[in-house]
């Protein structure tokens, strides 16, 4: 009687498309559900293709431990499987719960019996199938219409972009991911086969130990150590040697920006500027005799990973929290602090060179919620902002435990901490994201911390994220030879700087004074 129930068999076809899509990673879309019931009951009534999706759906359920951590097949997934080690696959195979390991037991059962056993329906109402159809290729023409593509390449890509149906979107996804994710290790591996060519003069570093600590997404006006009324950086406005008003960063996102933070900056004729990636920090360390260390809570990999992986590989110890996207399922739960215990084990280890250790946090990343390990400190009226200004506790705290730590060590050190580019409201106040036409995308902290603790300075100067690695490289004791005021000048005597630009989101100088304001309504 249950093979003949045509309603029984139906509600078991939308039962198997909901649930193949939550089994691949995918958010649950109508298109999706649709295309997939309709899949069904048009071809699963045929031998072969019954079988074939049995076969699809076993692997649905072998990849539900993966999609239930990592999300569809990315970037992440092809780096876990690459790069994993067994003692990796171990330790990832020991955190899963229970029932990760039962239920894709218990639906490979239930997918044998349904796709031996079950009589799948047939449609024979072509209109509403074909109504159906229309409904699913809505968001694919829609984008042709509106992307306009001119070649049979571009409206293959914009079609399958926006063609939901799972079973496709996996296979995709994973040839995609795949490609990403080579192409880029073959990258790197050119990459760093191209060495410093900045010529090093001296080197007479001050202290044993430099840290680099890369916030992310802080504007310096969030900031009580700038003049924020809520006390979110109580460390820093006590400890800092140096808390610097004036640095601009040179783009309003991670990947343009951090760059040209690091690294050598060249000017091109057409109002556009490229950062040397073989010319960075890193490499001028190594060049120096420093044992160079980079610690992650950012992206090994992904789809916007790239530049700055490019310049980690340099480092001769290098140690990320996960492998794949930054954002990606993945980092549930890898908050910034667990590069702690990471700064704590190697400065375990004894070391005669001198050290360089970056640490590159998540922070202040939009969604600011999903960064906080604990509840808003703050609040500001607003869940966004409180998160917000939370976070940058959160990071004023981080910076309290590394010093700590480095103490506890007995390291000679010197600190800095600078962000990558700020951000701007949006919302009518009541968010904050990457926008290049404000100011305030581009002023970002710049403090310094040292051993001895010494009285505290407070210099206001506007000087250029461009070629900031000089001023690095100064600091650590380096000197290169280059003509720039940051080499020249002690680093409370450089002179401020005038007529600075940023980079726009054409990748195109732009004067920074002709950007727009967008005043903190806090510091009212």
């Amino acid at each position: 009687m249950f093979k003949n129930n045509l309603f029984i068999s139906h509600l078991v076809c939308i039962f198997l498309s909901v649930l193949l899509v939550y089994l691949l990673g995918y958010p649950q879309r109508f298109d999706r559900i649709l295309l997939t019931y309709f899949s069904l009951i048009f071809f699963a009534r045929f031998t072969f293709f019954r079988y074939l999706f049995g076969l699809l759906f076993i692997i649905a359920a072998l990849y539900f431990p993966i999609g239930f951590y990592y999300g569809s097949p990315n970037v992440a997934v092809i780096s876990a499987i690459s790069e994993t080690d067994i003692d990796e696959i171990q330790e990832f195979c020991t955190q899963l719960p229970f029932y990760c390991y039962l239920i894709p037991l218990i639906l490979i059962i239930i997918f044998v019996i349904v796709f031996r056993k079950i009589k799948f329906p047939k449609i024979k109402n072509y209109y509403i199938i074909a109504v159906a159809l229309l409904i699913c290729l809505y968001r694919p023409i829609k984008a042709i219409i509106k992307y306009q593509p001119n070649t049979v390449t571009s409206v293959t890509s914009t079609i399958l972009d926006n063609f939901k149906y799972p079973i496709f979107e996996f296979a995709i996804d994973l040839y995609e991911s795949a490609n990403i994710y080579l192409t880029e290790k073959q990258e790197q591996l050119n990459q760093i086969q191209k060495t410093n060519t900045i010529p090093i003069v001296s080197v007479d570093p001050k202290h044993k130990t430099y840290v680099i600590i890369i916030g992310e997404s802080v504007r310096k006006d969030y900031m009580s150590a700038y003049g924020f009324k809520y006390d979110n950086t109580p460390f820093t406005k006590e400890n800092a040697s140096i808390i610097w008003d004036g640095l601009i960063a040179p783009a309003s996102n991670t990947q343009s920006s951090i760059p040209h933070l690091i690294s050598q900056s060249s000017y091109l004729d057409n109002d556009e500027v490229s950062a040397q990636l073989n010319n960075n920090i890193i490499t001028i360390a190594n060049d120096a005799g420093f044992e160079t260390y980079w610690l992650s809570n950012q992206g090994k990999l992904g789809r916007m990973e790239i530049t700055v992986p490019r310049i980690t590989a340099y480092a001769k110890n290098i140690f990320y929290t996960k492998k794949g996207e930054y954002n990606g399922k993945s980092s549930r739960g890898k908050y910034d602090t667990l590069l702690l215990p990471q700064l704590d084990s190697l400065l375990s280890e004894k070391q005669d060179k001198p050290r360089l250790i970056v640490m590159h946090l998540i922070g202040s990343h939009p969604h600011f919620c999903k960064r906080l390990q604990f509840e808003p400190q703050f609040d500001l009226n607003n869940k966004n902002l409180s998160c917000y200004a939370s976070s940058i506790k959160e990071t004023d705290d981080f910076i309290k435990s590394a010093i700590n730590i480095l103490k506890k060590h007995n390291e000679d050190y010197s600190v800095v901490y600078f962000a990558d580019h700020g951000l701007s409201h949006t919302e009518k106040y009541q968010d904050l994201r990457h926008n290049w036409e404000y100011q305030n995308s581009y002023q970002v902290p710049l403090i310094f911390f040292n051993s001895p603790q010494t009285d505290q300075i407070k210099i206001n100067k506007r000087i250029s994220g461009y070629q900031f690695v000089y001023l690095l490289s100064h600091w650590m004791g380096i000197k290169l030879n280059v003509q720039s005021d940051y080499m020249h000048y002690n680093l409370i005597d450089i002179p401020e700087q005038k007529d600075i630009q940023i980079k726009d989101w054409r990748n195109k100088l732009y004067p920074f004074d002709n950007l727009k304001k967008d005043p903190n309504p806090f510091n009212d």
